[in-house]
């Protein structure tokens, strides 16, 4: 998806890497190791302009870290298969309600 006319940097981080995991299927053995680093690199950056810019201490933001690392616990639990999709999918929503109150509407 090309970038929006006013597309700001939050989205455009975000877009970056919806394009790069996009492009990892179709690349060549010899890109593919460095496209992964670059990947992991802009997941590093966008984790650290997040932390960067949003109140640790606020209660929001604790319960926002909680709902997602029960989501991702979530996931890890469907993925070996003890727990149903339906149930991570759940915890997903959960933690996006939460994190939904860090953001402006």
């Amino acid at each position: 998806m090309p970038p929006q006319k006013d597309e700001k940097l939050g989205r455009g981080l975000l877009r970056m890497l919806e394009e790069i995991n996009a492009l990892i299927p179709k690349a060549q053995a010899e890109d593919l190791e460095n496209l992964k680093k670059t990947r992991a690199e802009l997941l590093d950056r966008i984790g650290t302009l997040v932390d960067a810019n949003l109140d640790s201490a606020s209660r929001e933001y604790r319960e926002a870290t909680n709902g997602l690392n029960g989501a991702s616990a979530a996931i890890q639990r469907a993925i070996a298969g003890i727990e149903s999709v339906a149930k991570a999918v759940a915890a997903i929503a959960k933690a996006l309600e939460l994190i939904a109150k860090l953001t402006p509407a």
